[in-house]
Parts: structure tokens; sequence; C-alpha cells
């Protein structure tokens, strides 16, 4: 008789040791199916949010600044009414402006990396453009411009700037 309840008492044992595995297991299964459940709902919500492009953002001034904080473009307005674009590069210098001046003249400058100007595109008030080419120093070197109504004319100047050569 105490063969039969030694059975039977290692058979219990065993089936409390399967069915506290089974539990486990249940609970693991669980919390898996749950977190499945949320994420699915949360791609199903995510899926139904619409992302809203703005059509118009209004400011009077946009500055774009690298990863370490550096202002690298700025985009703005001044008090008199120009408007402008300004990129810098890594060192914080102006290499490239465009401009609307005050007055309605357009402009496109050109810096080197010690902050000369090199190089300028720009249109006057009574609509003549023209184009100047500047050295290390910042002097003029070369000009070309369109008088509005005249001829164009192509200008070199000598090293103290004064011209050395020009058509017509």
């Amino acid at each position: 008789m105490e063969s039969l309840s030694d059975d039977l008492t290692e058979r219990v044992a065993r089936l409390e040791h399967q069915q506290a595995k089974l539990e486990r297991s249940n609970r693991r299964l669980r919390m898996i199916a749950g977190a499945a459940f949320l994420l699915c709902g949360a791609v199903v919500i995510m899926a139904q949010t619409n992302l809203q492009i703005a059509d118009s953002i209004d400011a009077r001034q946009f500055v774009l600044h690298d990863d370490s904080g550096k202002v690298r473009a700025a985009l703005g307005m001044t008090e008199d009414g120009a408007v402008g674009l300004d990129l810098i590069d890594s060192k914080d210098r102006s290499r490239i402006t465009l401009d609307v001046a005050s007055n309605g003249t357009p402009g496109l400058d050109f810096f080197d990396e010690n902050g000369k100007m090199r190089g300028t595109f720009a249109m006057g008030p009574q609509g003549n453009s023209g184009l100047g080419l500047y050295d290390a120093e910042g002097r003029l070197r070369t000009s070309m411009d369109v008088p509005a109504g005249a001829t164009a004319g192509l200008a070199f100047y000598n090293k103290e700037g004064k011209p050395a050569w020009g058509a017509p």
C-alpha cells in the first residue's frame, strides 16, 4: 500500500510541476498577445492619422542650424524692407547672399573664405544689370554691365583698381 501511496505522491508532484510550467507558459503567451494587440492598435491608429503639411508659414525670419547649433543659413527681412538669404559656411562666414534691396533691386554676392566679396551679379533701379569679379583684396578687377537701353560694356581693371581696358 505504501508503494501505491508513494506512486500517487510522485504522480501528484509531477502533475503540479507540469501545471506550474503550463501556467508560466500561459502567462508569457498572454503578455506576448497583449503586446502584439497594443502594437497592432498603435499601427492602425498611426495609419489613420494624416500628416498635415502647412500651406504656408508666416514669419519675419527663418534660421537654419547645423547639429552643433551653428547658424548655417538665414532668410529674413530688414527693418527697411529688404529681404535676403544668407548661406554661411561651417566657420561662421557668409559665403553667398541673395537679396532684394528695399528699392526692389536684386543682387547675388559671392564671398571667399576670408569674407572678401569675390563676385557679384546685380540689377540697378533703372533695370541695368551688371557682373563684377573681385581680387583677393576685394578690388574690382573685371566688370560687365548692360545699361538700360545702351550698349553692353566690358572692363578690366589693374591692381590699383584703375581701368586697364574696356569696350565700348
